[in-house]
């Protein structure tokens, strides 16, 4: 297969960088559950009112009032402590969420070749930088990896939304024929950046045979992130 070089690589995160510890009992929804417990529990003491009555608050504030938010919103509008807010959540990714090594391997790998990289998630950019610091590749300050997060509070939508992939390739000045996918979702991750342009993605499929294929679809399926190296060159 010949190697693909490409200006732009945008990554994805839950299921590409990181996953939820399913031995550990952990599944996508009860992740959520966790960290909103965890903040609503916060309001309620700084409330002096009950856990449910705060979580109402904190639903009713990120699904009407704020729906593009990050989690430093909720630290500035209830007025909570920073420390023990990052202090809960740090503790909740770390316990519910593994890193997965072979992206790991690869962000360095393309770091290293002099790739330009990005990240586009349907999280925050904090909710990114959280989970890029439990796969040690970066901290809540920042990541040297990527040049730029584009979370949901700056695209304003999520990646099943073509809206906000038109505003992701607006945001460069690279033709979008420049740029690949690297994901996990053949939906999220090859059908709608197609449709905005980016026709090129490396979609991650753990649980498959075949190391390397060319599918019908267009995209080219892996079962393990190692395999980016045999496909994308150190950079000329």
């Amino acid at each position: 297969m010949v190697k693909l070089n490409p200006e732009i690589i945008i990554c994805d995160i839950d299921a590409t960088i990181t996953d939820v510890n399913r031995a550990g009992g952990n599944t996508n929804d009860s992740f959520r559950d966790d960290v909103f417990a965890a903040i609503a529990g916060m309001i309620a003491i700084k409330r002096g009112t009950s856990r449910a009555i705060a979580r109402g608050m904190l639903e009713d504030y990120a699904n009407n009032l704020v729906i593009w938010w990050d989690y430093n919103d909720f630290i500035a509008d209830f007025d909570l402590e920073p420390v023990g807010f990052w202090r809960q959540l740090r503790e909740i990714h770390q316990r519910a969420l593994l890193p997965c090594e072979d992206a790991v391997n690869m962000v360095k790998y393309l770091y290293n070749a002099g790739r330009r990289m990005y990240i586009v998630s349907n999280n925050p950019i904090t909710g990114c930088l959280l989970k890029l610091e439990r796969a040690g590749l970066g901290t809540l300050e920042g990541s040297p990896y990527f040049e730029r997060i584009f979370g949901t509070n700056i695209t304003r939508g999520m990646k099943k939304q073509l809206p906000m992939w038109k505003r992701i390739v607006a945001s460069f000045d690279v033709p979008a024929s420049k740029m690949i996918m690297v994901g996990d979702n053949p939906e999220e991750d090859f059908k709608y950046p197609g449709m905005a342009g980016i026709h090129n993605s490396i979609i991650v499929r753990r649980d498959a045979v075949e190391a390397v294929l060319k599918t019908v679809e267009g995209y080219i399926q892996v079962n393990s992130l190692n395999e980016v190296r045999n496909l994308i060159s150190e950079k000329e």
